[in-house]
């Protein structure tokens, strides 16, 4: 079967990305407005796109009332965002931050998601994440349709040292997305070449 995308709504779109690219590693992005307010929401649209410098890019729609959400809006302001990468613990947690609030209300407040400041200059990282990622925004890139797509660099990031070794061949404990549901990466495959 050829889907031409030409002919594909918005939903069959994503319906086919979602479920073919696959495991969609989750961002789980932690922003603030001017007042200060700590957003909080998850990104399964989220990758690497350069090493050298570090850039990821998060994949945006909209409100369900057509504005930006909080995250992008966040971006734009301050410029700043913490990428942290989720654990399978987290999900309950993960799940409630994806709820659409007003821009005044905190999902960590809201929820009870407990934050903890490792660097003064970005926003705070979820307590008890393994790895995370201090990032400025370089652009926001508009392909035409509902959804814009940020480039943001890393310009430090967390580990923890549970997990860190120092040769940097360390293994989070992984968690991605493969349709609407979750998958916990545990088994590694040397290819032995």
């Amino acid at each position: 079967m050829q889907l031409d995308f030409a002919f594909q709504s918005a939903l069959a779109k994503y319906r086919i990305l979602s479920n073919t690219i696959t495991p969609r590693p989750i961002a789980w992005v932690s922003s603030t407005n001017d007042e200060g307010v700590v957003n909080l929401a998850p990104f399964s649209f989220f990758g690497v796109v350069s090493s050298s410098p570090p850039i990821f890019s998060l994949c945006f729609g909209a409100k369900s009332d057509g504005s930006p959400k909080d995250t992008l809006a966040n971006l734009r302001a301050t410029k700043k965002a913490t990428i942290n990468l989720v654990m399978v613990d987290a999900i309950p947690m993960l799940e409630q931050s994806a709820s659409e609030l007003e821009s005044t209300k905190s999902e960590a407040s809201t929820f009870g998601i407990p934050l903890k400041a490792l660097d003064a200059s970005y926003p705070p990282i979820v307590e008890g994440v393994k790895v995370a990622y201090f990032c400025e925004l370089r652009e926001v890139l508009d392909f035409g349709g509902a959804e814009r797509t940020a480039l943001l660099e890393a310009k430090s990031c967390y580990i923890d040292d549970v997990i860190y070794k120092d040769d940097l061949r360390f293994m989070p404990p992984h968690l991605g997305r493969v349709g609407k549901y979750y998958l916990q990466v545990s088994e590694l495959i040397d290819p032995k070449i």
